[in-house]
């Protein structure tokens, strides 16, 4: 689990995994941002500002990625950003890989291929045209994860005085209701 300052960060859930296929899906506030973090470092932000829902994420097993690619540590988001509800797929692209044609085989690193509580995939292998070829297994720890504001453990004392506050008013205006 990952804090940034006051934030708290959310894994998305796995709801099926058939194949080497994974589908997640995350719940969201309009205050959240998305991170990408990698060995435990924060890389890259995106904002999700006025969006709220649930939304999932599935794939890839083809050569279709309408996302972000990784560049010296920087995510360079291309895809439109998720609406409540909506389906999306994309992942970090180790290197541009574009629609096919490659002189070498190419790797895609993402969050949708991390399972919670399994054995995390690090790298998809796309061939020379472009198409799934297999996949190893983690040597990194990669993740895709969402954070919003937290939720302090303890009220701190200022939050004790008005709520007890608050409660002697209710009463006092309760009291002064019956006497009428």
């Amino acid at each position: 689990m990952l804090t940034v300052g006051s934030a708290q960060a959310l894994d998305f859930q796995l709801v099926s995994h058939i194949g080497d296929n994974y589908s997640y899906t995350l719940t969201y506030g309009p205050n959240d941002n998305m991170w990408y973090v990698e060995n435990g470092n924060v890389h890259a932000t995106i904002q999700l500002s006025g969006l709220f829902g649930v939304t999932s994420v599935f794939g890839p097993l083809d050569n279709d990625f309408p996302s972000g690619s990784l560049h010296d540590g920087q995510l360079k988001w291309t895809g439109s950003v998720l609406f409540g509800g909506s389906v999306v797929r994309f992942t970090m692209l180790e290197e541009d890989v574009g629609t096919g044609n490659f002189g070498s085989d190419k790797h895609v690193i993402g969050f949708t291929l991390v399972a919670p509580h399994t054995s995390e995939i690090d790298k998809i292998i796309l061939d020379t045209n472009g198409f799934y070829s297999g996949h190893t297994l983690a040597d990194r720890d990669v993740h895709m994860l969402i954070s919003g504001p937290g939720v302090p453990a303890v009220p701190e004392p200022s939050g004790y005085a008005m709520m007890i506050a608050g409660i002697l008013g209710i009463g006092v205006m309760l009291r002064r209701r019956s006497l009428c």
